[in-house]
């Protein structure tokens, strides 16, 4: 079944950060990475990635509560050495707790509170190394979203994306979400947000330039969608 792509706003987007079912929200989108095995999917693809050493400066975009990150970096710290992180996010949802882990891997951590267009919008010092956008970039229309890739574009040599698979399996999946305890603002938003997801190449159509980078996308595991641009090598 085709499933076209429909962008909503999500209930969390418009919840105060400090609401309830917010919190609990954001508690459940823990268990639904989990759940999607979107760690694992991401190891993976920066294993075959293209980048020519480790990173030495990650920025993720959409960052939420940052332990997604942090589990990443407990992958990752003893081969990846005294990297600089940026959690960036529309919302302060960074604890302490999670800032002074990155600090004892012998990582260092940076929270910024920015749109992600302001963010981008300013100049460009020095080229991150990676970007990563986990469950972030299907929010955008394709208009924006175009937007968001060219900026992107010009910002790192390495960005990877996991996103929700459009797909019918993903979308039954997003229905039984109440059977892991999730609350009603997850299960709403579950479900638009397979609406909003991708499938095929339609990410690399939308990618600028395409001539200078490496550009795989592909199905990843039950429910999610990968995508991986790689700068090339000149």
């Amino acid at each position: 079944m085709s499933i076209p792509r429909r962008v909503q706003p999500e209930l969390l987007d418009e919840l105060p950060a400090n609401d309830p079912r917010a919190i609990r929200a954001r508690g459940d989108l823990q268990r639904v990475n989990r759940v999607m095995g979107a760690l694992s999917l991401v190891l993976r693809a920066l294993d075959r990635s293209v980048m020519a050493q480790p990173p030495r400066s990650i920025v993720e975009l959409g960052s939420g509560d940052g332990t997604f990150l942090l589990r990443l970096a407990r992958k990752r710290a003893a081969c990846w050495p005294g990297v600089k992180i940026t959690l960036l996010d529309r919302q302060l949802l960074v604890s302490p707790q999670t800032v002074q882990g990155f600090v004892s891997l012998g990582w260092k951590a940076e929270v910024i509170t920015s749109d992600v267009f302001d963010w981008l919008a300013q100049p460009v010092v020095e080229r991150i190394d990676l970007l990563l956008a986990n469950l972030f970039i299907h929010h955008f229309s394709e208009e924006r979203l175009s937007r968001l890739l060219q900026g992107i574009e010009a910002r790192t040599g390495s960005f990877l994306a996991c996103e929700p698979r459009r797909a019918s399996l993903a979308l039954i999946g997003s229905h039984l979400l109440g059977l892991i305890g999730c609350n009603a603002v997850t299960r709403h938003d579950a479900v638009l947000s397979v609406h909003a997801g991708f499938r095929a190449e339609e990410l690399s159509a939308l990618w600028p330039r395409r001539e200078d980078w490496t550009l795989r996308e592909w199905r990843a595991g039950l429910f999610s969608h990968c995508f991986l641009a790689a700068k090339a090598a000149r």
